[in-house]
């Protein structure tokens, strides 16, 4: 977890850096001619989706450790952890996560590009629409796998319900061999 928070902070430090402005500092005693450098829209465009994707890819990574060790502390019982250390690891992870999103939106609502428009807006609609398919997608896939292992379970009783008709009808069908063999054996004496 800390890794993947070090990583983050790494990727935000270098994200801030790619949008501040470069600011040149000119000697009054020599005054510079000025150059014009063309500046590609596009490729500006391209790295700054790039470091975003980068950095919420590992925002995701981030939230997923999370998740797990919430479901590993719900399903896992561990005699050796220190309760106040995990519950302190959980907690700075989480404030990491909600400082890291304010920062992103800050970034994205006032360092961008004005070409780029509302990115923020724009990204946290889709995000929540993705968000929305992604659970509903999941619901399904949960769904499917109940209904699996339901249907293998019920396949497994059947199959024992068979095996006891057959053990039965094998018992039964031993007993009255047998009966018949008896009263035959008595019928000869």
């Amino acid at each position: 977890m800390v890794s993947i928070g070090k990583e983050i902070h790494g990727f935000w430090g270098q994200l801030l850096n790619f949008f501040k402005p470069k600011v040149k500092h000119e000697s009054v005693a020599k005054p510079k001619k000025s150059s014009y450098v063309a500046v590609d829209e596009t490729q500006v465009k391209i790295d700054i989706v790039q470091n975003l994707t980068e950095f919420f890819r590992l925002q995701e990574q981030l939230a997923a450790h999370i998740r797990e060790e919430e479901q590993k502390s719900k399903t896992v019982y561990d005699p050796n952890q220190n309760h106040m250390e995990a519950a302190l690891k959980r907690v700075m992870a989480q404030q990491q996560m909600a400082d890291l999103e304010v920062q992103i939106r800050e970034c994205m609502v006032y360092q961008s590009p004005p070409e780029m428009g509302a990115l923020y807006s724009s990204v946290h609609e889709m995000r929540e629409k993705i968000q929305e398919e992604q659970t509903q997608a999941r619901l399904k896939e949960e769904a499917k796998e109940r209904q699996k292992t339901w249907l293998r379970r019920e396949a497994e009783k059947n199959f024992q319900l068979k095996v006891a008709y057959l053990i039965a009808t094998s018992i039964f069908l031993l007993y009255l061999w047998l009966w018949l063999l008896f009263v035959n054996q008595w019928r000869k004496t």
